[in-house]
């Protein structure tokens, strides 16, 4: 594919002597039409190149632990013919340059991060490395033929001559790019497909504390704040005294916010014993006496009325009305919340027309314009500081920005930076939630055990309405309802899948793998429930409901790994398998499964993935490994519930999530179909909540339809 039509930015730093380089590449996804009708090509990364040699890489991507600082460095690098340790990477500034797949904002979500950019990466390095070489045969008046490179210099075949690409900085300033890059061949790269630890740089400032997250910023009269949050969803201050707080060390100011009402210390521990202190009058609201059980009925009721539609094909009144069998079932799922590692945090400092703010976020850009709303500036006049970010798993990708603009609100004309750090109390009770789900599904069978239709409804609070990806709320169906059920991978001739979007004040958000964390364990599980009523095989019952070789090689790939047709019978032991396209990758998974009084131990899990091509290997097992330790978590314990308008959980003590002593041992499977490379940083997560399941039944005869599974 050729750059035509593109537009180069060739800008120098504050030394004037480094060479960036950022372009224009094809990108349909991001296209818009120009008054001839032609693709208007968007700008997506860039190189910097210093005369001392130093190559760093500007990621827009956010880097929270899914390894795309290092996987999309492998992509530029390897191309680049850079000297792979000693290149360098930071996040980039909020510009259009970076904006994401999904519109024009920065946004690292859904698993798009690689499966986006990844060519245009390869494509940024090898047009840089093209530049290069033809200033180095310029230089020694030579062909090009005579030029090679190789960590991050060019030499000269027949003299032996070098030159570094800092020393070809101010040539190829001036130089025409070229308008097709010419791409190695796979079997030719020395990064790109090759299993690849972290990069030193990254890996080592992690170990030895030099990264930096939110948490770690420090600045000169930096101060802290703590905000007292209400603890019932949708309840509003009716007045506050802060006497008391006040009189206590280190306290600098008491301020009613949007959010609550925060608190500026000299130190955050202050801040957040002052808290302690504020006598405050709440109306509640109505939201007060609503408990779960009160959410399960309302969602019980809707599932008994018609809904918006989802997917309706065939006849499947017909079909049931003719089928052999029926299989039906109702599910349930809790609000999630995210726990990720670091809490949340953000630092900001407002010095009147301009802002500066440090924070981990998954949306940079979205951040950056709510801070500069709530301050009443432009948005260019925010210096926005991406930070590495402790975990994300969607929760720093707040469509509401609400730890951010409690921060924000909280620096507000004041004279110092201040840090805004909530505790892990504030992040598990104040939503921002996997939404609950109830849902029911059932299916028709004909004499020979095959589905001939599926039907199903989802009852969830919608998770996209209303935020810059509201356009994936269509007709009142939202993105997570549909996600993974109405494009199931099987072969079924008619369908009626319906959806109920109920409103509540209890925020709702992505969670790692959206949709799939609730559309999996419905599709695998009644799928598992008609190949047992059909009396085949798990597997052989899934390959023959398929239409796609890929899905099909994928559950022979993880049969053979699993030596799934010789697994010894034990007592109270189970196998159980699960197949999830999700992101634009497939992945299988079988669970091995022990079953003992009240509780089960998920002993072993073999996994195979389907990425399309794995650029990283290493990092795609890891993911894996990560996904499935995730995903046991909801499997076996993690859950929400509601009392009296509020959150029962506070923290890791009763907010549980896997612990070492929960992990099975994993074997992952790498099949490269050479298909589009697809997202990788969620998709281990469904398929665990189904195959545990089904694994339970082979076990104990039992069916468990609902998460956290309760054994009894």
């Amino acid at each position: 594919m050729g750059l035509s039509r593109r537009t180069f930015l060739k800008t120098t730093t504050l030394a004037t002597s480094a060479f960036v380089i950022g372009f224009y590449l094809p990108s349909t996804a991001r296209a818009e039409e120009d008054s001839k009708g032609a693709i208007a090509l968007q700008p997506n990364a860039f190189i910097q190149i210093d005369p001392d040699n130093t190559i760093t890489f500007l990621m827009g991507q956010a880097e929270m632990g899914q390894g795309t600082y290092t996987a999309m460095a492998m992509s530029i690098a390897d191309e680049l013919d850079a000297d792979w340790d000693a290149v360098r990477f930071k996040a980039s500034e909020v510009k259009p340059v970076y904006n994401s797949v999904f519109g024009p904002f920065m946004l690292t979500a859904g698993s798009t991060s690689m499966s986006t950019k990844h060519l245009e990466m390869r494509k940024i390095g090898a047009a840089v490395n093209a530049m290069l070489k033809t200033a180095a045969a310029q230089r020694w008046n030579t062909d090009l033929s005579n030029v090679k490179t190789t960590k991050s210099q060019a030499i000269n075949i027949k003299t032996g001559a070098k030159l570094t690409y800092g020393e070809l900085v101010s040539d190829i300033k001036t130089m025409s790019v070229p308008e097709y890059p010419k791409l190695k061949d796979l079997k030719d790269c020395e990064l790109i497909g090759k299993p690849t630890k972290r990069h030193p740089s990254e890996a080592w400032a992690k170990v030895t504390g030099k990264a930096e997250y939110g948490v770690d910023v420090r600045m000169d009269n930096l101060k802290y704040a703590a905000v007292l949050h209400p603890a019932v969803f949708g309840s509003k201050i009716v007045s506050f005294d802060p006497s008391e707080a006040l009189k206590r060390n280190g306290i600098l100011k008491v301020k009613q916010i949007p959010g609550g009402i925060a608190v500026i210390a000299e130190h955050w521990f202050q801040a957040k014993e002052a808290l302690n202190h504020i006598s405050v009058v709440w109306d509640k609201g109505t939201f007060a006496s609503i408990s779960t059980a009160d959410l399960k009925k309302e969602y019980s009721d809707l599932l008994k009325k018609p809904g918006a539609s989802m997917r309706k094909d065939g006849n499947s009144a017909k079909a049931f009305k003719e089928a052999h069998s029926i299989i039906s079932a109702e599910y349930e799922f809790p609000f999630l919340a995210h726990a990720p590692m670091e809490p949340l945090n953000c630092t900001v400092h407002h010095t009147g027309t301009t802002a500066k703010m440090w924070t981990g976020g998954q949306m940079q850009t979205t951040y950056r314009d709510d801070c500069a709303n709530i301050l009443g500036i432009k948005p260019e006049a925010v210096e926005y500081h991406n930070t590495l970010l402790g975990g994300g798993f969607g929760r720093r990708g707040a469509a509401n920005s609400d730890y951010i603009n409690d921060a924000v609100f909280t620096a507000k004309d004041e004279e110092w930076p201040i840090m805004t750090l909530w505790t892990r109390e504030d992040d598990i009770r104040m939503g921002n939630y996997r939404p609950m789900y109830k849902n029911k599904a059932r299916v028709a069978l004909n004499r020979f055990g095959d589905i001939t239709a599926f039907e199903a409804t989802v009852v969830g609070q919608p998770v996209v309405k209303d935020t810059i990806l509201g356009f994936l709320f269509k007709d009142g169906v939202d993105w997570a309802q549909w996600d993974g059920l109405t494009d199931h991978p099987y072969s079924i001739t008619n369908h009626d899948m319906q959806s109920h979007s109920p409103s509540s004040p209890i925020p709702a958000l992505w969670w790692r793998s959206v949709g799939h964390t609730q559309t999996a364990p419905m599709v695998e599980g009644i799928v598992d429930e008609a190949a047992h009523k059909a009396g085949v095989d798990p597997i052989a019952y899934r390959i023959s409901m398929l239409d796609d070789l890929r899905c099909i090689k994928l559950l022979v790939d993880v049969k053979r790994i699993s030596d799934w047709n010789n697994r010894k019978k034990e007592k109270n032991v189970g196998y159980g398998v699960a197949l999830v396209k999700s992101f634009g990758s497939l992945v299988a998974q079988v669970a091995k499964v022990r079953v003992t009084d009240n509780d089960f131990k998920v002993e072993k899990v073999w996994c195979s993935v389907d990425c399309g091509f794995a650029v990283n290997p290493l990092n795609v097992e890891n993911q894996m490994i990560s996904g499935i330790n995730f995903g046991l978590a909801p499997t076996k314990y993690s859950e929400i519930t509601i009392k009296n308008g509020e959150a029962e959980q506070n923290n890791f003590y009763d907010y549980l999530v896997t612990r070492i002593s929960d992990a099975p041992d994993i074997q992952v499977s790498i099949v490269n179909s050479g298909e589009k490379i697809g997202g990788i940083g969620e998709t281990a997560v469904p398929p665990i909540f189904p195959a545990v399941a089904n694994a339970i039944f082979d076990a104990t005869g039992k069916r468990y339809h609902s998460l956290p599974i309760k054994i009894s």
